[in-house]
């Protein structure tokens, strides 16, 4: 079934805490970023790609209250409204939700997926 689609929207909030429970949602995680799919991951959303072991070496960013979880996991954790990295585009919280629209609507276009 993941083979389906085509983009990965992570949200924030509570959700991430149980979803990272789900090992075929971390298989998921895993398939996008091994197959160079788009993530759009927001708040406290990167604790699923914690989980997966997606975040080594990546450059993003998150809800400042995981900001140490993101460096732990290997992160490069960057204060910004969003941030690009590959095929990931992260937001730190619901008012950066139009510049990390904007940021992963011009990605999608990039790679002509829209």
């Amino acid at each position: 079934m993941k083979q389906s689609f085509d983009i990965l929207v992570i949200p924030g909030g509570r959700a991430p805490e149980r979803v990272r429970l789900e090992p075929e949602a971390l298989e998921i995680v895993r398939s996008f970023f091994k197959e160079d799919k788009p993530v759009a991951v927001i708040c406290h959303g990167p604790q699923v790609l914690i989980s997966a072991g997606v975040v080594r070496g990546r450059r993003l960013t998150s809800w400042w209250g995981i900001k140490d979880d993101v460096i732990a996991a290997g992160g490069i954790w960057v204060d910004a409204p969003a941030v690009v990295d590959g095929n990931m585009v992260s937001a730190r919280y619901p008012p950066d939700e139009p510049e990390w629209m904007r940021t992963f609507i011009a990605l999608l276009r990039e790679r002509k997926i829209i």
